[in-house]
């Protein structure tokens, strides 16, 4: 029975947003899988603007803010270590999606960063301090 002086569609939010609420909390525990939709903008209002320009300094800046050598900055951004060093002398120019793959490095080093496994040797030195530290 409804409270009196509470209009039918007063009850009908309080009840949804209730319901809403346990779904919520059900959802939290695992109990509850919520179905979900992406939902993309339309062209018209997507504006991509242009990689912009990297020279040496600028790429041997991001390389050193990722802490890489020549090899391994190289094998992160699917070119060769003697394009890295034509690029840092100035000799060539990056050009196509590798801008955009510098745009991201610079921007969002941890992006690229994910993509690089640490060596074995690494990981066992790491473990090696771990259970020295241990």
């Amino acid at each position: 029975m409804m409270a009196k002086g509470v209009r039918d569609d007063e009850f009908d939010f309080e009840r949804s947003l209730l319901t809403a609420l346990e779904e919520v909390l059900a959802f939290e525990r695992g109990e509850l899988e919520l179905r979900t939709r992406t939902v993309g903008l339309p062209d018209s209002q997507v504006q991509v603007p242009a990689p912009p320009e990297y020279d040496g300094a600028r790429i041997r800046a991001v390389r050193d803010k990722l802490a890489l050598s020549p090899q391994n900055f190289a094998a992160a951004l699917n070119v060769s270590p003697q394009t890295i060093r034509a690029w840092e002398r100035g000799a060539r120019r990056p050009e196509g999606p590798t801008l955009r793959l510098l745009e991201i490095a610079e921007e969002h080093p941890e992006a690229l960063l994910a993509t690089i496994a640490p060596s074995a040797h690494a990981s066992q030195k790491a473990g090696q301090s771990e259970r020295r530290a241990g």
